[in-house]
């Protein structure tokens, strides 16, 4: 509960899917490697926000991402390949400890991978770094933003390698397995999350 109360306090405004979104960028971003991430050509999102000199961009600038509005079938295509299904991949290589669900009387919002002390961890998808720090009884946490209005976190860590608005890429190391917070040895916790609400990973892992 508490984390799904610090989610909804991050959440950033949305505009109707039919005009777009917004895009704040992170530090190596280019409005090329933008353009990728979204469908969307770099040209059409310089002339939406009226850029002429792409070396004037800077970290944490807010670009509006058209969604192409007036090419009908294409521009729904290209909102749907933003928001369509993402391809998670296994933050750690570990054994499953606990799985999603009540555990008790008591929602376990996530599953426990354990592994050593130090073990790398990393990105399961594409994102934007909301959270990088301790957080309550999930000790050293990584949040990260994806698209789509889902989010992935990797709690319990021993060391953070990344920071608040980095932009990290899938498979990239974020942290390492530690037992910081709550917990009765070295593992990941590890939520994926749509919006507020706990989704069990397993469904979304291959």
């Amino acid at each position: 509960m508490l984390l799904s109360i610090f989610l909804a306090s991050c959440a950033s405004h949305r505009p109707p899917a039919n005009r777009g979104t917004y895009h704040e960028i992170a530090p190596g971003e280019n409005l090329y490697r933008i353009g990728l991430r979204y469908g969307v050509p770099a040209a059409e999102i310089a002339r939406a926000n009226g850029i002429t000199d792409v070396t004037q961009l800077r970290v944490g600038q807010r670009l509006f991402i058209p969604g192409v509005p007036g090419q009908g079938a294409d521009s729904e295509r290209r909102i749907a390949r933003y928001d369509g299904p993402l391809r998670f991949r296994w933050p750690v290589k570990a054994r499953l400890t606990s799985r999603f669900g009540l555990r008790g009387n008591r929602p376990h919002e996530g599953i426990d991978l354990g592994a050593p002390h130090g073990t790398p961890i990393h990105a399961a998808e594409a994102g934007r770094v909301i959270h990088s720090g301790r957080f309550g009884a999930y000790g050293k946490v990584v949040i990260l933003k994806h698209a789509g209005a889902y989010r992935s976190v990797y709690a319990h860590a021993q060391r953070l390698f990344v920071e608040k608005g980095d932009f990290v890429e899938r498979g990239q190391k974020i942290a390492e397995v530690g037992s910081t917070g709550r917990a009765t040895g070295p593992h990941l916790h590890f939520e994926i999350r749509r919006g507020e609400v706990a989704h069990d990973p397993l469904v979304y892992l291959p």
